[in-house]
Parts: C-alpha cells; structure tokens; sequence
C-alpha cells in the first residue's frame, strides 16, 4: 500500500506541474495519467478490491487501449519528442494484454509487472517532459 500511495503522490505532482507549467501536450498527458488512475481507484471502490492478474482484467484493457489511443494522438499533434516516448511506454501495456488474451503463458507476477510499470514510466516521462518544457520556456522569456 506505502507503494500505490507513492505512485499517486507521484502523480498528482507530475499533474499539477504539468497543469502549472506545461503546454498543451504537457496538461493534455497528464490529464490522461490522471484519468487512468482516477479509473483504477474508482473501479477498486466500487468491486471492493484490487485488480487479480489471475484473469485478464477487463476494465483496465479498455482503460489502456483508450489511453494509448489519445496519447498518439497527443503525439501526433505535439511539437515535442516525449509524448512519443509516453505512447510507445502504453503500447506496452496494450501489448502485455494481447498476450495475455492470446492465451501467452504469462505468469500473473509478470503480467502485473508488464501491465502497471508502463504507467509509472509514463508518468516520469510526462514529468521530465514537463521540465523540459518549462526550462525552455524561462530560457526563452530572458531573451
């Protein structure tokens, strides 16, 4: 649980400075990283538990393939080179579900594994990004 609580705080940091100092592929990401966890805690409220990898988790195959979705077309749209990075880290965990629904012997471990740290990756991309953004904004503004 310590684990899931720093995941969210990294998160909402990642989300609120995106919102406070990103452009528009900045807040647009992060709004979908946020979206994605509000989701996933949702979901958990309302069944009562936590994803079991046992099965394949149905709610977060859709939350997955609709979030790489517009993250490319994020990408496509952006100037920057990250949000590329971030829908490439999606098409991970989209691809983590194909195996698993195409019958892959994957042991649950590994399947969790491959399904939640393209998320955390994606979130830290968002957020270097975001830095990156905001640095050649004041560099520019000296000028």
């Amino acid at each position: 649980m310590v684990r899931f609580a720093i995941q969210v705080t990294i998160v909402f940091l990642v989300v609120f400075f995106a919102l406070k100092k990103g452009g528009r592929p900045e807040r647009h990401v992060a709004i979908v990283l946020f979206g994605m966890l509000a989701a996933v805690i949702g979901q958990a409220l309302i069944r009562g538990h936590w994803t079991q990898y046992d099965d394949i988790p149905w709610f977060r195959v859709a939350i997955d393939v609709v979030a790489f979705a517009i993250v490319l077309a994020i990408a496509l749209r952006a100037d920057r080179w990250w949000p590329l990075w971030v829908g490439s880290v999606l098409l991970l965990s989209v691809l983590a579900h194909l195996l698993r629904i195409v019958h892959a012997e994957i042991p649950p471990l590994v399947y969790a594994i491959m399904e939640r740290w393209p998320f955390m990756i994606a979130t830290v991309i968002t957020g270097l990004g975001t830095y990156l953004h905001a640095r050649r904004e004041r560099i520019a503004s000296r000028n």
